[in-house]
């Protein structure tokens, strides 16, 4: 029997009021500030000073990402 692979989940939280998947990537954690939930409308805030730290090492990680992509298109 083989193993079905399973697709990767978007990055994102459940909404604390309604818990709809609300998707955040990693473009927009770090561009903006609010987010709102597509189930209930409820507006999310990121105070981006308490996570300043979290945004850096979230940044190097796009950095990363962006290289990976480019040396992929390059190969191809």
């Amino acid at each position: 029997m083989s193993a079905t692979p399973t697709q990767p989940r978007s990055p994102g939280i459940p909404c604390p009021r309604c818990n709809f998947f609300i998707e955040m990537s990693i473009y927009s954690l770090l561009s903006q500030s609010e987010f709102k939930c597509p189930g209930c409308l409820l507006t999310l805030n990121m105070d981006r000073n308490a996570s300043k730290s979290a945004l850096e090492l979230l940044q190097k990680v796009n950095v990363q990402k962006e290289n990976i992509e480019k040396h992929k298109k390059f190969n191809l």
